[in-house]
Parts: C-alpha cells; structure tokens; sequence
C-alpha cells in the first residue's frame, strides 16, 4: 500500500513538472508571434515633428530664391549720376608760358571766346618774318616771270638758243616753287601763334583751372576744363540680372535720397556691352519733370518698380 502511494506520488510530480515547462514554452512562443513594431502614441507624435520640419525646409527655399524682375516688390534701387553731354579738359596746340587766364572758375563762357593766352612775342616776330619771306619771293616770281617772257621772244627772233629758254623756264619753276614753301612756312607761324591763344570750343562753364599765369605748358597738357549745361543724361550701371528687361522708351522714377526731389527717367540709350569687373552695363536716360535742379555730377537713384 506504501509502495503504491509513492509511485503515485512520483507520478504526480512528474506531471506538474511537464504541465510547467508546456506552459513557459507556449509563453515564449507567444511573445515571438507578437509585433514589435505596432505604432505607438510616442511614434506618432515624433512623425509629426519629422513632417513639419521638412515642410518648414522646404518653404524656406521657397522663399530663398530671388525674383529678378523688376516688377518684383525685391527690385533694389540703382544709383545713378547726372552727366553732362560735354565735358572737356581743354590745352593749347603748341608749347609756352601762360601769360593771361581770362576766366575763373564757375564762369559761363560763350563758344569761340578768348580763354587764355602764351606768350607770344616770339611767335609774332616770326609771323613777320614769314609774312615778309612770301613778299620776297612774290617779288622774284614776278621778275622771273618778265624775264621768260623775254627770253621767249627772244627765241622766236633767232636771237637765243632753245636751251637758254629751257633754262628760264627752270627757273621760273624753281621761282614758284620757293613761293609756295614761304606761304606754307607763313601758315604754319600763323597757326602757331593762333595756337598760343585757348577759345572755348562750346558755350557752357568753366569747371576747373588746371594751371595759373606763369605756368609753362607743353603741348596739349590740359589748362583748364569746360563743361556743356544743356542736354543733361543720367548715367547708370545696371546690374547684368536685368539685361533682357531693359529697353529704349521706358519709364522709371528717380528721387533724389538727399533731398527728396523727384522725376521721371526716359531711356534713351542701351550699351549692349557686359563689364567683366562690375558685371553691369551702362544705361542713359533723360531726366522730365525733375522737382530740383538738374547740375552735372547730381547722385540720384532709379526706382525699377516704377516702371
């Protein structure tokens, strides 16, 4: 009976320790079927995030990228300056020292008047001297001129030989020729001493003075300069972004940042020509109904968007 019990009692055991290793199996198993990657709220929310940040990238490349019309409210406004349609540093033709300065600075002057003056003493004593050597030899011609006329009468009696004539007229040839070289010599004296005297070559005003009385100049060194007042240009460099938008004809506003005047600028003229260093290009336009004064050097700006 005791022995009965015990091998129950084994039998018991050995089934408990069964049912609980079927039990952690069945267990482990269970865990190995789950998913492990179902959507949490955790998951959810750093989606979200992720999404907006791209978004956020991708409206600031948007808004990153540069519009170059100039219709566009980003059209920057272009500097410019009033030029005048003359300006010129102006020299006398020969050498010398100044000897009378007629102007000064900020004066008007007339085309053809008289703005300064060489020495010329020596200059006239030539022109004389020139002026008398074409007498000279006016004179000769007119003697050698009677004496071929003789010298061929002469021939036609028997009285002198064709040489001899021939030799006359060799002679007058010569006689003319000399008049000729003293009338170029003439001129040239003349010229010279027109060339110690600087007249303006166009009505406008005497901006600088490069040089005082006593001075010595040489040839074509720059005394003074003289700017033209009328037919003003404004002179801009445009950016090379706004090349195909720029034509003839159009209209911008322009305002002075200092005073605030404004008017409007007609472009007249296009330099289809790219600068390498600055990447611009040189427009002009003129200036209409400008509420200030107009001088040559005036800064100004063009205002693209009105247009």
């Amino acid at each position: 009976m005791r022995h009965k019990k015990h091998k129950l009692l084994v039998l018991l055991v050995l089934l408990g320790i069964l049912s609980t290793h079927s039990c952690k199996k069945f267990s482990s198993s269970d865990k190995v079927s789950l998913p492990t990657d179902l959507p949490n709220k955790e998951n959810l929310e750093k989606q979200k995030l992720d999404d907006i940040k791209t978004d956020n990238i991708i409206q600031d490349n948007k808004s990153s990228t540069i519009d170059t019309s100039i219709d566009s409210n980003s059209a920057p406004r272009i500097p410019a300056s009033v030029k005048a349609e003359n300006q010129s540093s102006i020299g006398f033709l020969t050498s010398g020292t100044i000897n009378n300065i007629y102007v000064k600075a900020g004066d008007e002057v007339k085309q053809g008047q008289l703005l300064a003056s060489l020495a010329e003493k020596q200059a006239s004593i030539d022109v004389r001297s020139a002026q008398i050597d074409v007498e000279n030899k006016k004179l000769l011609l007119e003697q050698q001129e009677k004496k071929l006329l003789r010298i061929t009468q002469q021939q036609k009696n028997g009285i002198v030989n064709l040489v001899t004539l021939e030799n006359e007229k060799i002679n007058t040839k010569a006689a003319i020729l000399n008049l000729k070289n003293a009338q170029t010599n003439l001129e040239s004296k003349e010229f010279i001493l027109k060339s110690n005297k600087l007249y303006a070559p166009y009505s406008g005003v005497i901006s600088k003075l490069f040089k005082n009385v006593g001075d010595f100049l040489s040839e074509g060194t720059p005394a003074l300069q003289i700017t033209q007042m009328r037919n003003l240009m404004l002179f801009a460099q445009m950016p090379i972004t706004y090349f195909n938008q720029m034509k003839v004809g159009l209209h911008f506003e322009v305002i002075n940042p200092i005073s605030g005047d404004k008017g409007i600028a007609v472009i007249k003229r296009i330099v289809p020509v790219i600068d390498q260093s600055t990447r611009t290009f040189d427009v002009y336009a003129e200036v209409k109904n400008y509420s200030g004064r107009l001088v040559p050097g005036s800064f100004l700006e063009i205002n693209l968007k009105s247009n």
